[in-house]
C-alpha cells in the first residue's frame, strides 16, 4: 500500500508545501496549548490565592484576639508615657547633676525655646 507522500508523480514543490502547511498547523497547535496552558495556570494560581484567604478568615478569631492583645499593649504604652510625663521626666532620663548619657541628642524642643 502506498502513501500519497510515496507517490513518485508528486513533485518536492508538493512536498514542501505540504510539509509548510503541516509545520503551520503544528505551530498553531502549540500556540493553543501554550495559551491554555497559561490560561490553566492563572486560574490554579487564583484558587490558590482565594484558598489562602480563606484559610485566614477561617482565623479571623485568632487574628482579633491577638490585635485586641496588641491593643492592649499599646494602651499600657501610653498610660506609661502619661505617668513620666506627669512626673516630669522619663525613665531614662538621668537624675539631675548626673552626667549625659553618650546618646544624649541635646535639649529637647521645649528647653531650646526661651521662655
Amino acid at each position: 500500500m502506498t502513501t500519497p507522500h510515496d507517490r513518485p508523480d508528486r513533485s518536492s514543490t508538493e512536498r514542501s508545501e505540504d510539509i509548510a502547511a503541516l509545520e503551520q498547523e503544528l505551530a498553531r497547535v502549540v500556540a493553543e496549548a501554550e495559551a491554555r496552558l497559561a490560561e490553566v495556570r492563572r486560574e490554579l494560581a487564583e484558587r490558590r490565592l482565594q484558598e489562602a484567604q480563606h484559610a485566614e478568615i477561617d482565623r479571623l478569631e485568632e487574628h482579633l484576639a491577638n490585635a485586641t492583645v496588641r491593643w492592649r499593649e499599646v494602651g499600657e504604652f501610653f498610660e506609661d508615657a502619661l505617668q513620666q510625663l506627669r512626673s516630669g521626666r522619663p525613665d531614662d532620663e538621668p537624675a539631675p547633676g548626673a552626667a549625659p548619657a553618650s546618646d544624649d541628642l541635646g535639649p529637647s524642643p521645649a528647653e531650646d525655646s526661651p521662655a
